[in-house]
């Protein structure tokens, strides 16, 4: 740092910025430095409020030229809180929230401040989606940077597939259009290392037909059924038609949830969800595999727009908890690996912390796993590392009080350790800890050296230097 002191930080930036600025004697300073992760208690210098790239690059400028570190945030969802140090200037694009859709063209137009919620609405109004995540809290920004996966994946494939072009502030100020024409080594780094190279403020996606309305059964089955299932699942899932997800949960009963029967509350159980986009009356002919010969303690099946479906489990995801989570892609599920699942989710030290009594089809619990496809994900315009690998499995450590949170960290680090045998990477965005330049390269595999090259020519003095991993430290193997 040089001649500004941190006292002085939001005052000085007030003087040289047309924009809001929050400092830490703003009464509204303490609310606006929260973000999803309660776990999270970090203290910025000063928060800029942002409503254009204009404002980002004057900000960013004026911060590289005082020495002062910097974080973004959007939607503020990120698990390991990278939009929030301490005693850095936290670049806040929220305001930067508009939304365009050009039927013509096909796209749509999104500030990067927009939550998924305010993209799905209107774009539900038009039997149209663009494919995304499942809770639309989450920010469009973060999610889009680290790949992007959700309901529609195994159909349409990763989010960063459906960006068209990305506007990004850059570490000299500059304001760039990113795509593949222009730009382009930038334009692939950030569709999915896109946290290391800018602040991204503006995504032009393009956008998909909603094939129809997404009918999601859930059955929930005792303890001794869960290896059969997993078993079924490991087999099935990936195999089942494109417009089918099967998604997998071990947890224990909630001993409010009074629709089970009561010789289950509070015990292990598994729960087997599918969604199955299009006609309603074709579900059960399309996933009968999954759910024949087992007989379950308590079963749903209800169809419902999209849109319902994206905003269905924002309460079971609510603020105000805290996570530790582990994600890991799988390489297979043998039976050894099932086995460790089901013991190390038995072991879970935490409790149930569903938001009522009612069952979601998506639910934080101690482990989950995803069906992907069995035919690979073209990953080659893009710097994603796993998106698209035959299961994605989250180690979930969730809490509300500090006391709690020592055994649950604990038990998600020795869950992951556990499952090396059988990890094939991770997906950024789930990672509750960042890395070095080790970690990089085992995040990104083939593609750290290119990502190496890119941060070289935009952002060498490694001015976003709070990604989940490190691109600069750059040795030879």
């Amino acid at each position: 740092m040089t001649t500004t002191s941190l006292t002085s930080v939001a005052d000085e930036l007030r003087a040289h910025l047309d924009c809001g600025v929050l400092g830490p004697d703003d009464v509204a300073y303490d609310q606006a430095r929260r973000v999803w992760n309660a776990d999270i208690d970090r203290l910025p210098a000063a928060i800029v409020r942002c409503t254009s790239a204009r404002d980002v690059s004057r900000t960013l400028t004026w911060c590289v030229a005082h020495d002062l570190p910097v974080t973004v945030r959007s939607g503020g969802h990120n698990l390991a809180g990278t939009s929030v140090a301490d005693g850095a200037v936290l670049i806040d694009t929220a305001l930067i929230d508009h939304v365009r859709i050009d039927t013509e063209a096909r796209t749509v137009t999104v500030g990067a401040g927009c939550r998924w919620g305010d993209v799905d609405r209107p774009a539900s109004e038009l039997d149209i989606a663009v494919p995304a995540g499942v809770v639309s809290h989450t920010g469009v920004a973060g999610l889009t940077l680290g790949g992007g996966f959700g309901y529609l994946a195994r159909q349409f494939g990763a989010t960063v597939d459906w960006v068209q072009e990305i506007e990004v502030v850059v570490a000299d100020g500059s304001v760039l259009r990113a795509s593949s024409d222009e730009h382009a080594d930038l334009f692939w780094a950030l569709k999915g290392a896109g946290h290391n190279f800018g602040v991204a403020t503006e995504f032009v996606f393009r956008y998909v037909d909603l094939p129809g309305l997404a009918t999601v059964r859930q059955c929930l089955y005792g303890a001794s059924d869960r290896k059969r299932l997993i078993e079924r699942f490991a087999q099935w899932g990936p195999d089942a038609p494109a417009n089918v997800g099967t998604y997998v949960r071990l947890l224990r009963a909630p001993e409010y949830w009074s629709q089970i029967p009561a010789a289950h509350r509070g015990e292990p159980i598994l729960s087997v969800a599918t969604v199955t986009y299009g006609d309603p009356a074709d579900e059960p002919e399309l996933t009968a595999g999954m759910f024949a010969d087992v007989e379950p303690i308590w079963s749903s099946v209800r169809s419902i727009p999209h849109v319902t479906l994206q905003h269905a489990t924002d309460d079971e995801f609510r603020y105000g908890v805290a996570h530790y989570w582990k994600h890991l892609f799988l390489k297979e599920l043998t039976p050894e690996a099932i086995d460790t699942v089901i013991e190390q989710a038995d072991a879970y030290p935490g409790r149930a912390l569903n938001s009522s009594a009612f069952i979601a089809h998506q639910l934080m619990c101690p482990f989950e796993m995803i069906a992907g496809s069995r035919t690979p994900r073209d990953g080659s315009n893009d710097s994603t590392a796993g998106v698209g690998s035959l299961y994605s499995a989250n180690i979930g450590a969730d809490w509300e009080y500090p006391g709690e949170k020592a055994p649950l960290v604990a038990w998600a680090k020795a869950f992951d350790e556990a499952m090396r045998p059988y990890q094939g990477g991770t997906y950024v965005n789930f990672a509750s800890e960042g890395g070095d330049d080790a970690a990089a390269r085992a995040v990104y595999g083939t593609k750290y050296d290119r990502l190496v090259q890119v941060k070289q020519r935009y952002d060498a003095a490694n001015v976003f230097a709070r990604g989940l991993v490190d691109l600069t430290r750059h040795e030879e193997a």
